[in-house]
């Protein structure tokens, strides 16, 4: 990376100093080439600061511990990627099951849950030890989270076609920061319908338990009447799909879209290769002087 940047630098100045010998003899530069010096110098100034901050980049004490936990990190983002595959899996699966076994006119409700998700057999099991169901949870929901942020701050913040503002540490103007909060509040209110499709019995009712013939059973649609009641998250969007069947269609249908456009995004990032240190301060810079972005 600090090789092609000085390579790119050496580039532009021979073109600056073949330029200066063009006019060597005290000739008045034509506006065509004052333009053209003017642009050389403009690069030189940027490469050099780009020099310094991939260098200073490289010796800093998170360059080099960054570099030491790489192996770390890939072990790190394997799993993620696992974890992520999981969940997208599990809502792949119940919309699978709401297709084949329910319709429009009741919202996609199921009755019965003749599919069971991958999510929901790791937390079946995972609630025999006290609290790693809570952990998994935990760890799911704030992934989550971070996954928004982190895209939010990759692709910036748009109205339709036009970009607004960019997500920058210590950079974001505050008019950003308002709809970054906003645009996280709706993204953690559409988690509570992705926890319902992805995790649908244990969402529905927890870790409660039931005993049958003297058997103690995680509560299920089997259970006896009155044994296992519905959490409120369950009861509250339950009751309002039964009332307004094309709300329950709209989360169905909207879910199935963040699936193929998560499976699209996947398949992108994992064939797109890591941005540099010096892409990513080019990026700022442009960033820094797009004026749409600066109104």
């Amino acid at each position: 990376e600090l090789e092609n940047l000085r390579e790119r630098q050496l580039m532009s100045r021979e073109k600056e100093r073949q330029l200066l010998a063009k006019y060597a003899d005290g000739r008045p530069m034509v506006p065509a080439d004052k333009k053209l010096m003017k642009t050389l110098k403009k690069h030189n100034d940027r490469y050099d600061e780009l020099t310094c901050l991939v260098e200073r980049e490289q010796q800093s004490w998170c360059g080099k511990v960054r570099l030491i936990l790489r192996p770390f990190t890939i072990v790190l983002g394997i799993a993620l990627s696992l974890l992520s595959l999981a969940f997208i899996s599990s809502i792949t699966v119940n919309l699978v099951d709401r297709y084949v076994h329910s319709n429009y006119t009741i919202g996609y409700i199921l009755p019965k849950i003749h599919y069971t998700t991958p999510f929901n057999l790791i937390l079946g099991h995972a609630q025999t030890v006290f609290p790693m169901d809570y952990i998994i949870i935990l760890v799911l929901v704030f992934y989550i989270a971070a996954c928004t942020v982190n895209g939010i701050r990759r692709i910036g913040i748009w109205f339709l076609w036009v970009k607004m503002f960019e997500v920058v540490p210590r950079r974001t103007m505050p008019q950003g920061l308002l709809l970054l909060s906003a645009l996280f509040c709706m993204a953690m209110v559409a988690l509570n319908s992705l926890m319902l499709i992805c995790i649908p019995t244990y969402t529905t009712y927890g870790s409660q338990r039931y005993v049958l013939n003297g058997t103690v059973t995680p509560c299920d649609n089997k259970a006896p009447e009155g044994e296992c009641p519905l959490t409120q998250l369950a009861s509250i969007l339950t009751r309002f799909t039964v009332r307004a069947n094309f709300f329950g269609a709209l989360i169905t249908y909207m879910t199935s879209f963040f699936v193929v456009i998560y499976l699209i995004g996947f398949f992108i990032a994992f064939l797109r290769r890591k941005s540099t240190v010096l892409e990513k301060a080019e990026a700022e810079r442009e960033a820094d002087d797009d004026p749409l972005i600066n109104l």
